[in-house]
């Protein structure tokens, strides 16, 4: 039942809007978990967002300027969004599981951009990974990935 809710609040949204994103819902949803992922240890650069835009040009094939305008889009939609529930069920929608892990790898390596890790962001990422689907076992292995590029 929620969902048929949240599915016609999302419908009506779309209708009702001005401007549509020229960018699908997955798309939009993917770039906000990673702005949220770097907003949540209270600390939002320009390098965080450089690493922002790198990831989405590298997962979402997209040339620089239209990665910017998802990431400038998504940090509205981000800033208005009470609970990320809606990003990941358009990600688990739009998404193979091998694609929803490459979203938590990305996570990873956003939240490890300024060096540390918050608490927030690892308990983000991992509420995201289960919300995603993504098995314990596999959501570590790409956390120790991400923490061994960062290294490096």
């Amino acid at each position: 039942m929620f969902e048929k809710i949240a599915a016609y609040l999302e419908k009506r949204m779309e209708e009702n809007a001005a401007n549509p994103d020229p960018f699908a819902r997955q798309q939009v949803a993917v770039a906000a978990l990673l702005v949220e992922a770097s907003r949540l240890d209270g600390h939002y650069d320009a390098a965080e967002q450089g690493t922002v835009v790198r990831l989405l040009r590298q997962m979402l094939k997209l040339p620089p300027e239209q990665a910017r305008h998802l990431l400038a889009i998504a940090e509205e939609r981000q800033a208005h969004t009470y609970h990320n529930w809606v990003f990941c069920e358009a990600i688990k929608k739009g998404f193979t599981s091998a694609e929803r892990l490459e979203v938590i790898k990305d996570l990873w390596e956003v939240a490890l951009a300024d060096g540390k890790l918050h608490r927030m962001e690892t308990m983000m990422i991992d509420l995201v990974a289960k919300q995603l689907e993504i098995p314990v076992a596999e959501a570590a292995k790409a956390k120790a990935e991400a923490e061994e590029r960062a290294k490096n």
